[in-house]
């Protein structure tokens, strides 16, 4: 059965094979936690159009960083509001008031910096690369940003099921895709069927 794409429903260009992470917080005195299990592979797909779109977004690292621009861009204007507001009105329990404005002018910048410098390194990673590869690589970031991020309790996260991912040790799963040492070793595994059934038969 043909893949479709998972945004405009087109016929997909490049087929997405993903293993699905299911992530539940837990809440507790010693503070928060995490449960972690492998869910299904899932099988996709992205259309060259939504694909060649999401290239040129990413290319232009302002434009793709813009959510991100806005919601820092309003905690670092509610920080300078709160700082105006308190010098030229409060007289009573200011150093509260300027302290709250100050984090929130440092949040904003931060967040700000950090929005830019992910775009700006994700830019110059796509154009280190032949556009067949860039546009792969587009084609993933398109399913990130369809696929299904909720189910019930559990936060939803994807492991790329390639060449390029097969080839990292357990070690850079676990970075790359915040998995429990545990569940690295189990996606690792997954990862390669043909190693786990050699050992099997043996």
């Amino acid at each position: 059965m043909e893949e479709k794409c998972i945004r405009c429903s087109s016929p997909a260009s490049y087929p997405i094979r993903a293993l699905e992470v299911r992530t539940l917080p837990v809440r507790g005195l010693g503070g928060e936690r995490k449960v972690q299990a492998l869910g299904d592979e899932k099988h996709s797909g992205v259309c060259d159009h939504c694909a060649r779109e999401q290239l040129n977004l990413c290319l232009d690292p302002v434009r793709a960083a813009k959510p991100q621009l806005i919601g820092f861009g309003a905690v670092f204007a509610a920080g300078l509001l709160i700082e105006a507001v308190t010098f030229l009105f409060l007289k009573d329990n200011r150093q509260v008031f300027l302290l709250l404005g100050i984090a929130a002018l440092i949040c904003g910048a931060l967040g700000i910096y950090d929005a830019l410098k992910k775009a700006k390194d994700k830019n110059a990673s796509l154009r280190s690369m032949p556009e067949a590869e860039a546009l792969q690589e587009a084609a993933w970031d398109v399913f990130l940003c369809e696929a299904p991020k909720k189910e019930n309790e559990n936060d939803l996260s994807y492991i790329p099921i390639d060449e390029k991912t097969r080839a990292r040790k357990n070690g850079d799963l676990m970075i790359l895709y915040h998995l429990l040492p545990e569940i690295a070793v189990e996606a690792w595994k997954r990862l390669h069927p043909e190693t786990t059934e050699k050992g099997e038969n043996q």
